[in-house]
């Protein structure tokens, strides 16, 4: 693509520190395939090739976890490439954020300048809100995140353009207060957060709910920086704050590092966020974890089975969390694309809410190349995912989840054993 002139001047504009240049572009980029009118539908037709880009990050600190999404945002295209009856082909292309928000801008506007109308990702809060802000909502770009938790998503001025699988920290941080005041009986409690947005967000979103609802005190908030190798000083720092409990906002990756620097016999006691519900965490640390508690969505929905033996095959370890919702964004693309008709990111933006709605034709993981067919056929569908039931509200974001309060628990097969069900809601 290097002599493409298009790409040059969208790239040359994201090269700098600031990409305020791209705010407010609300046409479309010349070289992309947008369909028609982008309101409505195509010519639909079982027999046209879907476009769909890949956001993730497959180098820098996060490049691990990346991969691990990667294997799972990836396999609705194999079982639907598999099927030997489906004309439809699907044309898809990774793109590396690094784990860095200036790199995944340049990232997205490549896939854009390819003509790729919805993207699977981007990853990260903050990622995602760069991305998108700057270039995938004003070049008309439908993306799903599989673990964007910010709550800024949902009232972000997209214009309808950004979805997300994963649950807004907004819920998280006030079942995690729930849960703190209630069943831990704590009045008082501290956060260590990844030093970024979703970081932040989250231990903002407990405090607030801790506060206001229980009456608690908050005695400190430490930031870690994700690349950090040691937590020693900021466990020293909220040892002096002297919290009855912390709520450690961190990613996956830094779990083992936490624990390793962590005393078990620590004065505080800990409340885990989604991140950390690791069941092969045990085998990482040297002391044992068994009754450190946490709270995470309930992964159950109808396709659980399906694509735990589909992510087996294709993929090393057991799918977590986030695995599980890469799989639902991509599907739910890959099926508003077909019902679409055309690779269009406000076509497809309009279709997401239609296939994922009740009165069509029942779509889970077991059955997502037929559901495609039937799709791009013109047929109504409903896909109920492997996550949950996979509905969407107006803003985007997830609706109708439950809880899971669960324990690390080193006898259980999974290492981890279920506690409770909570309702958010």
């Amino acid at each position: 693509m290097g002599s493409n002139p298009n790409r040059r001047r969208l790239l040359s504009g994201l090269a700098g520190g600031s990409l305020a240049g791209l705010a407010g572009c609300t046409g479309t980029l010349p070289g992309t395939d947008s369909g028609t009118t982008g309101s409505g539908v195509g010519t639909r037709s079982t027999d046209r090739t879907i476009k769909l880009g890949i956001l993730l990050p497959l180098s820098g600190p996060r490049s691990a976890v990346g991969e691990d999404i990667l294997a799972a945002a990836t396999l609705p295209i194999q079982q639907v490439r598999d099927d030997p009856d489906l004309e439809i082909e699907i044309e898809y292309t990774e793109a590396d954020t690094e784990s860095d928000p200036v790199t995944a801008a340049q990232a997205a506007a490549s896939l854009v300048d390819d003509g790729y109308p919805m993207v699977t990702g981007p990853l990260d809060s903050d990622i995602v809100l760069q991305a998108t802000q700057q270039v995938l909502i004003p070049y008309q770009i439908t993306a799903c995140s599989p673990a964007a938790t910010t709550p800024t998503l949902t009232t972000l001025n997209d214009g309808g353009f950004v979805f997300r699988t994963a649950l807004s920290d907004a819920v998280q941080g006030t079942v995690m207060a729930d849960v703190a005041a209630t069943d831990r009986g704590v009045d008082t409690a501290a956060t260590l957060y990844v030093n970024n947005d979703y970081g932040w967000q989250l231990s903002q979103a407990f405090e607030r709910a801790f506060e206001t609802t229980h009456d608690g005190t908050i005695t400190d908030h430490v930031p870690v920086d994700v690349t950090a190798d040691s937590y020693d000083s900021a466990i020293d720092r909220l040892t002096e704050s002297d919290p009855d409990l912390v709520i450690p906002a961190i990613y996956p990756e830094m779990a083992r590092t936490l624990f390793t620097d962590l005393d078990p016999d620590s004065t505080f006691d800990l409340l885990c966020t989604d991140a950390i519900r690791l069941g092969d965490l045990h085998e990482r640390v040297d002391y044992p974890l068994d009754g450190i508690r946490g709270i995470a969505p309930l992964i159950d929905g109808p396709g659980i089975d399906t694509f735990t033996d589909l992510y087996a095959d294709a993929h090393t370890g057991d799918p977590d969390l986030f695995e599980f919702y890469a799989y639902d964004a991509t599907a739910v693309l890959l099926l508003a694309n077909a019902y679409a008709g055309q690779n269009d990111g406000q076509a497809i933006q309009n279709a997401i809410h239609t296939v994922t709605s009740p009165g069509g034709e029942e779509i889970t993981p077991e059955t997502i190349a037929d559901g495609i067919r039937l799709a791009a056929q013109g047929s109504a569908v409903e896909y109920r995912g492997a996550a949950n039931e996979t509905g969407f509200d107006d803003n985007g974001d997830p609706t109708d989840t439950t809880f899971e309060y669960w324990e690390f628990d080193s006898t259980a097969d999974t290492g981890i054993t279920e506690i409770d069900r909570l309702d958010p809601y």
